[in-house]
């Protein structure tokens, strides 16, 4: 008996003790397990912290790249509106609101007509520090210019080019232009004899010294029924010291024309002297002069046809087909004029400028029906109620004449309203 109950004592024993051990071992699995989840929350969790500033630091690497890209363009621009009315010799097409004076007709009788347009706003986009590099920028400027201003809603391209230190490619002012020392102007297309061409180019600035710059440059002058074999060498010296600013320009270009015997060709070339002077702050003189053979382009208010074989060569020359020659138009131009501001807000501008072309030449002598002289005599005013806002009227009085001795008075009001931004 003693042994039965010793027996049974030992099995409940080690059964107690068995399930104590397996009591353990479970313990520690489950142990185990919330381990591994525990480890694999933290990891998911790491992961997604992880990616979520890989996504803050993506955004923000984006906006600080599209802050920095619109920190680096400006954009500027032109509001402007033009209104003219013609008292004499009005030209019979749109776009009457600029000076149309070396085309004004002769037999039309004197009526008097307006035109407006609002097609010289325009607005451009300059984009600074390419790449990192302050020397190196990119501007495009478009103007609603075409047609002669008739504001049918075209776009027009003013500048587009690229400057790579003192290297420009693209479109940009002719070396031979003259903007930066005209008299300021209500007339949106300026004076008559000073030059606003753009053209397609590559050039390059030698800066040898802060007031001189010597310029040279390969242009493509040839437009509408011009050709050229070769771009325009053109050149210009820039000389910036306190109140005076002077120009010294030349070119020479290849003049061709395609003819059904052959290519016929000539060289033109050009040189031009211009200034201002600033006596003092309220008052300045500037002007410039051109001498320049065979190109009418250049210079504003010259483009005409040559009559003796009908070609629209613009006046530069016309062909002589029996002795398969080039006749080269030539001419002097000068215009000067004075500016004077009576008060911060209101000043105004006197300018005359006279074209005389060569009566002597052998084109002359083969187109007797283009132009031989123009003239222009100009006096403004110009109001700025706030900055950025100008207000301005323009009275030109002026002639043609040609080398048949027909003349054609002019007589216009421009006006003009604009904004800068």
């Amino acid at each position: 008996m003693k042994k039965l109950v010793l027996a049974t004592l030992c099995s409940i024993a080690s059964a107690q003790a068995f399930s104590a051990e397996a009591s353990e071992d479970r313990m520690q699995f489950l142990e185990s397990q919330l381990k591994q989840i525990q480890a694999e929350l933290e990891q998911q969790k790491a992961e997604q912290l992880a990616l979520k500033t890989q996504q803050e630091e993506a955004k923000a690497q984006d906006s600080k790249t599209l802050s920095s890209m619109v920190d680096n363009v400006d954009v500027y621009g032109l509001i402007r509106f033009d209104g003219a009315v013609d008292f004499k010799s009005t030209t019979e097409a749109r776009g009457r609101t600029i000076n149309q004076i070396n085309k004004v007709p002769f037999t039309e009788p004197d009526s008097v007509r307006s035109d407006f347009t609002a097609a010289a706003s325009r607005i451009g986009f300059l984009a600074k520090d390419l790449g990192g590099n302050p020397n190196v920028s990119a501007r495009l400027e478009a103007d609603f210019w075409t047609n002669n201003g008739k504001g049918d809603g075209g776009l027009r391209i003013r500048h587009a080019h690229l400057k790579y230190y003192n290297w420009t490619f693209g479109q940009a002012w002719s070396l031979m232009s003259t903007p930066e020392i005209s008299t300021e102007a209500v007339d949106y297309s300026l004076f008559l004899g000073g030059s606003v061409l753009r053209t397609p180019q590559v050039s390059y600035a030698f800066k040898l010294d802060p007031e001189n710059t010597w310029n040279v440059g390969l242009e493509y002058m040839a437009s509408g029924d011009r050709s050229s074999a070769l771009p325009a060498l053109t050149t210009k010296y820039v000389h910036q010291s306190g109140p005076l600013h002077l120009l010294a320009q030349g070119f020479v270009n290849q003049k061709q024309a395609q003819i059904a015997t052959g290519d016929i060709e000539k060289v033109g070339w050009g040189v031009g002297v211009g200034g201002r002077y600033r006596l003092d702050d309220q008052n300045s003189i500037q002007g410039n002069y051109f001498h320049m053979v065979g190109d009418q382009r250049i210079a504003a208010f010259l483009t005409q046809g040559s009559t003796t074989d009908g070609a629209a060569w613009g006046g530069d020359y016309s062909v002589d087909p029996i002795n398969n020659e080039l006749l080269l138009n030539e001419f002097n131009s000068i215009n000067i004029g004075f500016t004077h501001k009576f008060t911060p807000k209101l000043r105004s501008s006197i300018n005359a400028s006279v074209v005389d072309f060569d009566d002597s030449s052998d084109y002359a002598r083969a187109n007797p029906e283009t132009n031989k002289r123009l003239t222009d005599y100009v006096a403004n005013v110009i109001y700025s109620p706030v900055p950025k806002i100008n207000l301005g009227a323009e009275y030109h009085h002026g002639k043609r004449e040609t080398f048949d001795n027909k003349e054609a008075d002019i007589s216009r009001i421009n006006f003009s309203a604009n904004y800068s931004f």
